[in-house]
């Protein structure tokens, strides 16, 4: 073999070995999509809102990220997409705020009937991914006092298959990430052990899940805990994780709220690594860790 054939024979091999044809192609040979799902019916996020070329900051970036797994990103805030046929998308990703099958909210916008949110889990549960970013966790809540966590039979069926959900957050600061061994984003490794971020709104979470596996961790220690910063007033709790909901791949991260962090490269690398483990393409150990990795996540305020 020609040293130039061998080697456009061993970068097509690496290529096809890196993005299977199945999950770029769909079975017509058209390429993949994901759908991107950024309406709000509460608080509405700077990063979803739409610009002058009609993408919001997020939506921007991860059309970026998605072409270099080979995907056309779709984005909407028209909830109706989800009473069809959800085929040809192979993940869902949610930037989403407030009740999903709600009236209201953002101009120009859609809920999801009860039959298209029926639908979006039924397409979870057979095989497809969902990534939830920070106010994902801040959709259709479980309700109940907020500082108390619920059973999860009092859960509501979204915030069960999300793994964990919103209580409030304090002014915005500096925080430090720790991420539980082993290390198994490469975005990560190439952090090291913690990273310390930039000033950025951290969510208070509750009602983990048993069964999911915590890839980080936000510290509290450190961070303002008085008056309105009181919700940190508690040990380490996860925020961002990895579970599976049937056979579907489930990933969120509270991490993404201000714009300015969305361009910066440390961010876009965790959130394509959570896009490659939710299509498919990055294999994660899901073996439950919050007892080790996290183990006073359930304690909401310390005394």
């Amino acid at each position: 073999m020609k040293r130039r054939d061998f080697l456009t024979h061993t970068l097509a091999a690496a290529a096809l070995s890196t993005f299977p044809a199945r999950t770029l192609l769909s079975a017509e040979g058209k390429k993949r999509k994901l759908l991107y799902y950024e309406r709000s019916s509460g608080f509405i996020h700077p990063s979803t809102v739409l610009r002058e070329d009609g993408l919001s900051v997020t939506g921007r970036v991860l059309k970026k990220l998605g072409e270099t797994l080979g995907y056309e990103v779709v984005c909407t805030k028209d909830g109706r997409i989800f009473d069809g046929s959800l085929e040809e998308y192979d993940a869902f990703l949610l930037y989403c705020c407030g009740q999903l099958t709600a009236a209201g909210g953002e101009k120009n916008s859609w809920p999801l009937s009860a039959a298209g949110e029926k639908n979006f889990y039924q397409a979870i549960r057979s095989g497809k991914g969902v990534l939830g970013f920070h106010s994902a966790s801040d959709t259709n809540k479980s309700g109940g006092p907020g500082f108390e966590n619920r059973p999860e039979s009092e859960r509501t069926e979204y915030i069960r298959m999300l793994g964990g959900e919103f209580i409030v957050h304090g002014s915005q600061q500096k925080t430090t990430l720790t991420f539980p061994e082993p290390i198994q984003l490469p975005s990560l490794k190439k952090l090291g052990t913690s990273f310390q971020t930039p000033v950025e709104e951290w969510y208070a979470l509750k009602n983990f899940n048993p069964d999911m596996h915590v890839l980080i961790v936000q510290e509290t220690e450190g961070m303002a805990i008085e008056g309105g910063n009181a919700c940190y007033n508690r040990p380490a709790f996860p925020c961002t994780w990895a579970r599976m909901e049937g056979k579907g791949r489930v990933a969120y991260t509270s991490l993404a709220h201000n714009c300015r962090v969305w361009e910066e490269a440390w961010l876009q690398e965790i959130v394509l690594d959570l896009m490659k483990f939710v299509t498919g393409k990055l294999d994660l150990d899901l073996t439950p860790n919050i007892s080790t990795a996290a183990p006073g996540a359930y304690e909401l305020k310390r005394n």
